[in-house]
Order: C-alpha cells, then structure tokens, then sequence
C-alpha cells in the first residue's frame, strides 16, 4: 500500500535528519565539549534536595557521595525529605544525622517527589539548588564542574552527565548504552538551546528562579521535564557539561524497565500537551521550532508506523498459514512456492536499504557517544551492536503502551 510506504519513507527521513543534526552540531562546536576552565572567584551556596521514599538500599550510599563533593561545607546544605517512606529509610537517615550535617523533614504520608522537592526548596538557604535522587551517587569535583555555566545570567539551569551505576546484566548494559548516548544528546541540545529535561540526579537550578516559576508540578510524572520546559517558558537557557558525571541505578528486570519507561513516555505526552504552545513557536528558538516537534512527530511516527508493521507481519503470517494449510505443511512444496523475486525485491527496496542506513547513522553516534563520554567503547561491544538493533523497538512497545495507557484514562502511578 502506497500509504504504508510514505509513512516508513518519512519516519526513516524523521531518524535520519535528527541524527545528522546532531553530527553537524557536534562538527561546528567541537572544541566547546570540554570541561570549562573558568573558576569563579567566589563560590556560591548549594542546597542538596533529596526526597527519599522506601530507599533504605540506597540512601546511606547516597548521602556520603554527597559529602565526599569537594566543596566548601560551610557552602553546602544537605536537606532530606523522608517521603512517607515504609521501610527503614527514616531510622537510616536519622542515625546518619548523628554523623553527618543533615536536615531532615518528614512527610507523614507519600505525597510524591515533585512534592517533597517543593517543601525542600522552601526552607532551602542556598544561592543554587541541586535535586539529588535517593539511589545515586555523583564524583567529588562535580559542583565545581558545573557552576561556571552560571555565570551567565540568562543560565537558570546546569545538567550532568547522567550513567548507570554498576551494569550487572544484559539489560542493565543495553540501558548503559542509551544513557551514554543521551549523554552526547544533551550536550548537542545545549549547543542549539534546547535541554528539555533536567535529570534528577544532580541537576542544578538557580533557587530564585525555581521559586519565581513556582517550583515543581506536583501532579507529573516527569517533573524534571515540566520544569525544564518551565524553565524555558520563562525565557531562561539551561546548559550543560557532559563531564560532571553522576550515576544513578537502573531497572534490573524488563517488568521495571516497563514501568519506568511507560511513566516516563506518558509523562512525556502530558508535557507536549500542557506546552504545546511552544511548538513552532519562534520566541522559544530552536526548541520551539526543530526539537519539540521533531520529538512530537517522531513519537506519532512511532505510534503510526507500528501498527503499519503489525497489520503488514500479520497478514503476512496468515498469508503463510493459509498456504502451509493449502500443501498440508510440506516444506518440499512450501520451498517450491517460495517466491524469491518477492524476497530479492524486499531485500534491496528503499524502505530496507533506509534501515541499513539509519543503523550505521545510529552506530556512528553511539560510537561517537562513548568517545565523547568514556574515551571510547571499552567493554561489551556486542551488547552495544545488539542495542542498535533490538532496543528501538523495545522502546516502541512501551511508547505505544504509554499513548494506550493515556487514552484508556489508566490511572498514573509513580
């Protein structure tokens, strides 16, 4: 059908354009990816928010990362919000308190993280606030690393370069590969302006700004999206510096990864809904005019060209059931009413031929990622190849799993 034909020609144009966009962004600002040398002469105040709930695993790790940073701790304000949490992290948090310069606030039921964030950063005192995920840990130079691109007062925000901690199976290494490659997508967005997610683990904000905006959505599910947008909407630049690494743990298991992703992937259709004003919009430049609905059109492609696929593969199978049936499931007559034109024409049509291009377009930037991010890949290079080739459609699935899940009204979980 000719109309299947037009929708995989411009999903594959959709791919491969964006990748080439950020080839092109990473060519012409090459020599801006390193680290910034500037030090400021005077350090500014940060205040560590981290909601906490049923994170007894994972807490005690987390705070003495934080108090391993190297930076000033008379400059360093450490705030954790016990979210209603079930199991030991409040006994946790609180024995640490004998050790460590923590303030602590307790929620008495688990309101959500967007919420805790909000009741932190109201008795915050820092200059800077930093969100902190309670299962993650960052490198001791990473403040240092990031304030600098607040020197510019049109800068509201400051995202790390955000990996897994500890990959321990096949799915956990697959995920460290797309983390990788977000790392180098980050940066090429902040090249055009166009960061719209600021990671949980240890973004960095202006605290002046953050409450102008009126703080955290309480009612998403990806509040580091809502507010990056936010953030733009004000009229304020986010930036990067894919050096400050942190590291946070990932879904072991597909049923997590599941979860996860369908929050994510709803959230994220929320917020093309809620700032939907921003798309082709110019005062919000390249982020209002290429990224935002690049993104959109990619996620109705997506949506689009998978149940193109279904419908092609199924009639497909009921094509060959129907013959098998027909010949009594001979496989001496099924090969013999194979049709090898059909399967040479397949082979070589641009459909398939697009495919083999977007996977080396794709290898490219990947490689080019962990070059960037580690020095290169180091480990694990099959895994990375089987990522390119089974993880897309992976995240097919759970896209169309997140569109069901919206226009079905199922109620949305953390």
């Amino acid at each position: 059908m000719i109309w299947v034909a037009v929708i995989n020609y411009v999903a594959w144009f959709i791919f491969i354009f964006i990748s080439m966009v950020w080839i092109l962004t990473l060519l012409q600002n090459r020599e801006n990816v390193e680290i910034s040398s500037k030090r400021r002469r005077k350090l500014p105040s940060v205040s560590v928010l981290i909601p906490a709930y049923n994170e007894e695993r994972n807490i005690k790790n987390t705070i003495k990362s934080i108090f391993s940073i190297d930076y000033p701790k008379h400059l360093l304000e450490i705030i954790v919000v016990n979210d209603g949490s079930t199991d030991k992290t409040k006994k946790i948090i609180t024995q640490m308190k004998k050790q460590y310069k923590l303030k602590i606030i307790n929620n008495h039921t688990n309101m959500g993280k967007a919420h805790s964030l909000n009741r932190a950063l109201k008795v915050a005192r820092g200059e800077l606030v930093a969100c902190m995920d309670a299962d993650s840990i960052v490198e001791s130079a990473i403040i240092r690393k990031m304030i600098p691109y607040l020197d510019d007062p049109k800068v509201a925000s400051v995202t790390p370069s955000l990996k897994v901690w500890k990959t321990r199976n096949f799915l956990e290494r697959m995920q460290h590969a797309e983390y990788i490659l977000n790392v180098f997508l980050r940066k090429m967005l902040s090249f055009i302006d166009a960061i719209h997610v600021t990671p949980g683990v240890f973004s960095i904000y202006r605290k002046n700004v953050l409450l102008d905006i009126g703080g955290f959505d309480e009612g998403n599910l990806t509040e580091d999206m809502e507010i990056a947008l936010k953030i733009h909407d004000a009229g304020y630049m986010i930036e990067n510096n894919m050096h400050a690494n942190s590291y946070t743990l990932c879904p072991r298991n597909w049923k997590d990864l599941s979860k996860q992703r369908i929050r994510w992937y709803r959230g994220a259709l929320n917020n093309y809904s809620k700032y939907r004003h921003m798309l082709f919009n110019k005062r919000y430049g390249n982020l209002g005019m290429f990224f935002l609905p690049a993104n959109v059109l990619a996620v109705g492609a997506i949506i689009i060209v998978f149940f193109t696929m279904a419908l092609n593969y199924m009639g497909a199978a009921a094509t060959s059931l129907w013959r098998g049936h027909l010949v009594g499931w001979d496989i001496m007559l099924l090969l013999g009413i194979f049709d090898i034109e059909a399967f040479t024409a397949t082979l070589f049509s641009t459909p398939f031929l697009l495919g083999i291009l977007g996977l080396i377009v794709g290898a490219y930037v990947l490689y080019t990622s962990f070059s960037l991010a580690e020095g290169g890949v180091k480990s694990h290079k099959p895994t990375y190849i089987l990522y390119l080739l089974i993880f897309p459609l992976v995240m097919m699935v759970f896209w169309i799993l997140a569109f069901i899940h919206e226009v079905a009204g199922i109620k949305k979980k953390w």
